[in-house]
Protein backbone atom coordinates (compact mmCIF):
# COMPACT_ATOMS: atom_id res chain seq x y z
CA UNK A 1 0.00 0.00 0.00
CA UNK A 2 1.32 3.43 -0.92
CA UNK A 3 2.06 5.97 1.78
CA UNK A 4 -0.67 8.26 0.59
CA UNK A 5 -3.28 5.55 1.09
CA UNK A 6 -2.27 4.58 4.60
CA UNK A 7 -4.92 5.49 7.11
CA UNK A 8 -7.66 5.78 4.50
CA UNK A 9 -11.00 4.86 6.03
CA UNK A 10 -12.90 2.09 4.30
CA UNK A 11 -16.63 1.42 4.23
CA UNK A 12 -16.10 -2.25 3.42
CA UNK A 13 -17.66 -3.61 6.60
CA UNK A 14 -20.94 -2.05 5.58
CA UNK A 15 -21.17 -3.75 2.21
CA UNK A 16 -23.89 -6.40 2.05
CA UNK A 17 -25.01 -5.69 5.61
CA UNK A 18 -28.65 -5.47 4.48
CA UNK A 19 -28.32 -8.41 2.10
CA UNK A 20 -28.71 -12.15 2.68
CA UNK A 21 -25.01 -12.25 1.81
CA UNK A 22 -24.06 -10.18 4.84
CA UNK A 23 -21.88 -12.94 6.27
CA UNK A 24 -19.41 -12.34 3.47
CA UNK A 25 -18.61 -8.83 4.62
CA UNK A 26 -16.32 -9.85 7.47
CA UNK A 27 -13.95 -11.90 5.30
CA UNK A 28 -13.53 -8.80 3.15
CA UNK A 29 -12.32 -6.86 6.17
CA UNK A 30 -10.24 -9.72 7.57
CA UNK A 31 -8.71 -11.21 4.45
CA UNK A 32 -8.62 -8.57 1.78
CA UNK A 33 -8.12 -5.19 3.27
CA UNK A 34 -5.71 -6.02 6.07
CA UNK A 35 -3.71 -2.84 6.24
CA UNK A 36 -6.63 -0.46 5.77
CA UNK A 37 -7.63 1.27 8.98
CA UNK A 38 -11.39 1.43 9.45
CA UNK A 39 -12.08 4.65 11.24
CA UNK A 40 -14.45 4.71 14.23
CA UNK A 41 -17.57 6.78 13.82
CA UNK A 42 -17.44 7.68 17.50
CA UNK A 43 -14.27 9.67 16.97
CA UNK A 44 -15.90 12.95 16.10
CA UNK A 45 -14.21 16.06 14.90
CA UNK A 46 -13.14 18.39 17.65
CA UNK A 47 -13.39 21.51 15.51
CA UNK A 48 -17.20 21.75 15.75
CA UNK A 49 -17.46 22.33 12.00
CA UNK A 50 -20.48 21.00 10.12
CA UNK A 51 -20.69 19.61 6.59
CA UNK A 52 -21.17 23.04 5.01
CA UNK A 53 -18.08 24.44 6.74
CA UNK A 54 -15.98 21.50 5.61
CA UNK A 55 -17.20 21.66 2.03
CA UNK A 56 -16.45 25.38 1.94
CA UNK A 57 -12.94 24.52 3.13
CA UNK A 58 -12.56 21.95 0.38
CA UNK A 59 -13.53 24.54 -2.20
CA UNK A 60 -11.06 27.09 -0.83
CA UNK A 61 -8.07 24.93 0.13
CA UNK A 62 -4.93 24.87 -1.93
CA UNK A 63 -3.79 21.64 -3.65
CA UNK A 64 -1.57 20.64 -0.73
CA UNK A 65 -4.29 20.83 1.96
CA UNK A 66 -7.49 20.06 0.11
CA UNK A 67 -7.36 16.33 0.82
CA UNK A 68 -7.25 17.05 4.57
CA UNK A 69 -10.60 18.83 4.39
CA UNK A 70 -11.97 15.98 2.27
CA UNK A 71 -10.76 13.46 4.86
CA UNK A 72 -12.42 15.39 7.71
CA UNK A 73 -15.66 15.57 5.73
CA UNK A 74 -15.63 11.83 5.02
CA UNK A 75 -15.35 11.19 8.78
CA UNK A 76 -18.07 13.70 9.57
CA UNK A 77 -20.56 12.25 7.08
CA UNK A 78 -19.89 8.70 8.28
CA UNK A 79 -20.73 9.74 11.84
CA UNK A 80 -23.53 12.25 11.26
CA UNK A 81 -26.79 12.52 9.42
CA UNK A 82 -27.17 15.60 7.31
CA UNK A 83 -30.57 17.19 6.63
CA UNK A 84 -32.35 15.69 3.63
CA UNK A 85 -32.74 19.09 2.05
CA UNK A 86 -28.95 19.58 2.08
CA UNK A 87 -28.24 16.34 0.23
CA UNK A 88 -28.32 17.73 -3.34
CA UNK A 89 -26.07 20.65 -2.36
CA UNK A 90 -23.56 18.36 -0.65
CA UNK A 91 -23.43 15.92 -3.58
CA UNK A 92 -23.14 18.71 -6.15
CA UNK A 93 -20.20 20.26 -4.33
CA UNK A 94 -18.46 16.96 -3.69
CA UNK A 95 -18.89 16.04 -7.33
CA UNK A 96 -17.25 19.26 -8.43
CA UNK A 97 -14.32 18.67 -6.09
CA UNK A 98 -13.89 15.14 -7.44
CA UNK A 99 -13.81 16.22 -11.09
CA UNK A 100 -11.49 19.15 -10.39
CA UNK A 101 -9.00 17.30 -8.18
CA UNK A 102 -5.71 15.95 -9.52
CA UNK A 103 -4.84 14.50 -6.11
CA UNK A 104 -5.83 10.86 -5.56
CA UNK A 105 -6.20 11.31 -1.81
CA UNK A 106 -8.78 14.03 -2.28
CA UNK A 107 -10.74 12.00 -4.81
CA UNK A 108 -10.61 8.99 -2.51
CA UNK A 109 -12.07 10.83 0.47
CA UNK A 110 -14.71 12.41 -1.76
CA UNK A 111 -15.76 8.93 -2.88
CA UNK A 112 -15.85 7.77 0.75
CA UNK A 113 -17.99 10.76 1.69
CA UNK A 114 -20.38 10.14 -1.19
CA UNK A 115 -20.53 6.45 -0.38
CA UNK A 116 -21.54 7.16 3.21
CA UNK A 117 -24.56 9.12 1.95
CA UNK A 118 -25.93 6.09 0.03
CA UNK A 119 -27.78 8.43 -2.28
CA UNK A 120 -28.49 7.67 -5.96
CA UNK A 121 -27.51 11.25 -6.85
CA UNK A 122 -23.92 10.12 -6.28
CA UNK A 123 -24.02 7.52 -9.03
CA UNK A 124 -22.57 9.81 -11.70
CA UNK A 125 -19.39 10.41 -9.69
CA UNK A 126 -19.14 6.86 -8.36
CA UNK A 127 -19.45 5.50 -11.89
CA UNK A 128 -16.69 7.80 -13.06
CA UNK A 129 -14.56 6.69 -10.10
CA UNK A 130 -14.74 3.11 -11.39
CA UNK A 131 -12.26 4.27 -14.05
CA UNK A 132 -10.03 6.23 -11.69
CA UNK A 133 -6.28 5.74 -12.07
CA UNK A 134 -5.92 5.41 -8.30
CA UNK A 135 -6.72 1.82 -7.28
CA UNK A 136 -7.94 2.87 -3.81
CA UNK A 137 -10.43 5.30 -5.32
CA UNK A 138 -11.69 2.56 -7.63
CA UNK A 139 -11.91 0.09 -4.71
CA UNK A 140 -14.01 2.45 -2.57
CA UNK A 141 -16.24 3.35 -5.53
CA UNK A 142 -17.13 -0.34 -5.97
CA UNK A 143 -17.83 -0.73 -2.25
CA UNK A 144 -20.00 2.41 -2.27
CA UNK A 145 -22.04 1.16 -5.22
CA UNK A 146 -22.50 -2.19 -3.49
CA UNK A 147 -24.04 -0.35 -0.53
CA UNK A 148 -26.57 1.65 -2.56
CA UNK A 149 -30.25 0.80 -2.30
CA UNK A 150 -30.97 2.13 -5.79
CA UNK A 151 -28.31 1.49 -8.45
CA UNK A 152 -30.26 2.62 -11.49
CA UNK A 153 -27.79 4.28 -13.82
CA UNK A 154 -24.76 2.22 -12.75
CA UNK A 155 -22.81 0.78 -15.66
CA UNK A 156 -22.38 -2.74 -14.32
CA UNK A 157 -20.22 -3.76 -17.26
CA UNK A 158 -17.39 -1.72 -15.70
CA UNK A 159 -17.61 -3.69 -12.47
CA UNK A 160 -18.00 -7.02 -14.23
CA UNK A 161 -14.88 -6.25 -16.28
CA UNK A 162 -12.87 -6.09 -13.06
CA UNK A 163 -13.49 -9.81 -12.61
CA UNK A 164 -11.98 -10.60 -15.99
CA UNK A 165 -8.97 -8.31 -16.05
CA UNK A 166 -5.68 -8.83 -14.27
CA UNK A 167 -6.70 -6.73 -11.30
CA UNK A 168 -5.58 -7.07 -7.70
CA UNK A 169 -7.37 -9.69 -5.63
CA UNK A 170 -9.09 -7.21 -3.31
CA UNK A 171 -10.67 -5.33 -6.19
CA UNK A 172 -11.92 -8.55 -7.76
CA UNK A 173 -13.54 -9.58 -4.51
CA UNK A 174 -15.34 -6.32 -3.80
CA UNK A 175 -16.52 -6.29 -7.42
CA UNK A 176 -18.01 -9.75 -6.96
CA UNK A 177 -19.57 -8.84 -3.62
CA UNK A 178 -21.08 -5.64 -5.05
CA UNK A 179 -22.65 -7.66 -7.85
CA UNK A 180 -23.92 -10.24 -5.36
CA UNK A 181 -25.26 -7.69 -2.90
CA UNK A 182 -27.33 -6.11 -5.65
CA UNK A 183 -28.64 -9.56 -6.64
CA UNK A 184 -27.61 -9.23 -10.26
CA UNK A 185 -29.11 -11.97 -12.39
CA UNK A 186 -25.71 -13.11 -13.65
CA UNK A 187 -24.02 -13.32 -10.24
CA UNK A 188 -23.52 -17.09 -10.27
CA UNK A 189 -22.34 -17.03 -13.88
CA UNK A 190 -19.67 -14.46 -12.99
CA UNK A 191 -18.60 -16.23 -9.79
CA UNK A 192 -18.13 -19.72 -11.22
CA UNK A 193 -14.93 -19.02 -13.23
CA UNK A 194 -13.33 -17.47 -10.13
CA UNK A 195 -13.38 -20.83 -8.36
CA UNK A 196 -10.21 -21.72 -10.25
CA UNK A 197 -8.39 -18.47 -9.52
CA UNK A 198 -4.74 -18.80 -8.52
CA UNK A 199 -5.48 -16.43 -5.63
CA UNK A 200 -7.08 -18.32 -2.77
CA UNK A 201 -8.98 -15.34 -1.38
CA UNK A 202 -10.66 -14.86 -4.76
CA UNK A 203 -11.59 -18.56 -4.76
CA UNK A 204 -13.01 -18.22 -1.26
CA UNK A 205 -15.04 -15.17 -2.19
CA UNK A 206 -16.54 -16.95 -5.20
CA UNK A 207 -17.35 -20.07 -3.18
CA UNK A 208 -19.04 -18.00 -0.47
CA UNK A 209 -21.23 -16.26 -3.04
CA UNK A 210 -22.14 -19.56 -4.73
CA UNK A 211 -23.40 -21.05 -1.47
CA UNK A 212 -26.57 -19.03 -1.97
CA UNK A 213 -27.03 -20.52 -5.42
CA UNK A 214 -26.34 -24.04 -4.14
CA UNK A 215 -23.76 -24.64 -6.86
CA UNK A 216 -22.03 -28.00 -6.44
CA UNK A 217 -19.01 -26.64 -8.34
CA UNK A 218 -18.13 -24.69 -5.19
CA UNK A 219 -17.81 -27.81 -3.01
CA UNK A 220 -14.05 -28.41 -3.52
CA UNK A 221 -13.25 -24.82 -2.54
CA UNK A 222 -15.58 -24.97 0.44
CA UNK A 223 -13.75 -28.10 1.55
CA UNK A 224 -10.47 -26.23 1.14
CA UNK A 225 -11.75 -23.41 3.34
CA UNK A 226 -13.04 -25.77 6.01
CA UNK A 227 -9.68 -27.52 6.17
CA UNK A 228 -7.53 -24.43 6.65
CA UNK A 229 -5.03 -24.64 9.50
CA UNK A 230 -4.73 -22.05 12.24
CA UNK A 231 -0.98 -22.28 12.76
CA UNK A 232 0.46 -21.82 9.30
CA UNK A 233 3.92 -20.25 9.30
CA UNK A 234 3.92 -19.27 5.62
CA UNK A 235 3.77 -15.48 5.22
CA UNK A 236 1.36 -15.72 2.29
CA UNK A 237 -1.15 -17.80 4.30
CA UNK A 238 -3.89 -16.47 6.54
CA UNK A 239 -3.15 -16.17 10.23
CA UNK A 240 -5.18 -17.86 12.94
CA UNK A 241 -7.61 -14.99 13.48
CA UNK A 242 -8.23 -14.68 9.75
CA UNK A 243 -8.89 -18.40 9.40
CA UNK A 244 -11.32 -18.31 12.31
CA UNK A 245 -13.18 -15.37 10.79
CA UNK A 246 -13.31 -17.03 7.39
CA UNK A 247 -14.64 -20.32 8.77
CA UNK A 248 -17.19 -18.60 11.02
CA UNK A 249 -18.57 -16.66 8.10
CA UNK A 250 -18.57 -19.76 5.93
CA UNK A 251 -20.80 -21.43 8.52
CA UNK A 252 -23.02 -18.35 8.73
CA UNK A 253 -23.48 -18.40 4.96
CA UNK A 254 -24.38 -22.10 5.06
CA UNK A 255 -26.83 -21.37 7.86
CA UNK A 256 -28.55 -18.63 5.87
CA UNK A 257 -28.73 -20.68 2.68
CA UNK A 258 -29.90 -23.87 4.48
CA UNK A 259 -28.04 -25.88 1.83
CA UNK A 260 -28.45 -29.40 3.21
CA UNK A 261 -25.88 -30.86 0.81
CA UNK A 262 -23.26 -29.20 3.02
CA UNK A 263 -24.28 -31.18 6.09
CA UNK A 264 -21.25 -33.56 5.80
CA UNK A 265 -18.91 -30.58 5.57
CA UNK A 266 -20.41 -28.96 8.66
CA UNK A 267 -20.37 -32.26 10.52
CA UNK A 268 -16.66 -32.62 9.79
CA UNK A 269 -15.99 -29.10 11.07
CA UNK A 270 -18.00 -29.79 14.22
CA UNK A 271 -16.12 -32.98 14.98
CA UNK A 272 -12.55 -32.15 14.02
CA UNK A 273 -11.96 -28.40 13.87
CA UNK A 274 -9.48 -27.26 16.48
CA UNK A 275 -11.17 -23.94 17.25
CA UNK A 276 -13.86 -24.08 19.94
CA UNK A 277 -15.74 -21.08 18.52
CA UNK A 278 -15.86 -22.64 15.07
CA UNK A 279 -16.99 -25.95 16.57
CA UNK A 280 -19.75 -24.22 18.52
CA UNK A 281 -21.00 -22.43 15.41
CA UNK A 282 -20.88 -25.69 13.46
CA UNK A 283 -23.10 -27.35 16.10
CA UNK A 284 -25.69 -24.57 15.67
CA UNK A 285 -25.68 -24.98 11.90
CA UNK A 286 -25.98 -28.76 12.19
CA UNK A 287 -29.20 -28.44 14.20
CA UNK A 288 -30.71 -26.31 11.45
CA UNK A 289 -29.62 -28.57 8.59
CA UNK A 290 -30.83 -31.73 10.31
CA UNK A 291 -34.36 -30.37 10.79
Amino acid sequence: MSAENQGNPSPSKKILESSPLSGIAVPIAIVLIGGLIIFGVTKMLSSGKDHRDLIDEMNSKTFGNRWVAAYELSKFLAASKIPKEDMPWVIENLSRVYFESVDGRTRNFVVLALGSLKNPLSIKVLSKALEDQDSQVKFNAVVSIGNLENTEGVDWSKIEAMLLQDQDAGLKQVALFAIASQKRTNTAELALPLLTSSDKTVRYAAANVLIYYKKSEALPVLEEMAGLKYDSKSPEDLNGAQVEGLKTNLLENIEKSEWKDLLPLVLKMESSDGNIRVQTKAKQVLKLLKN
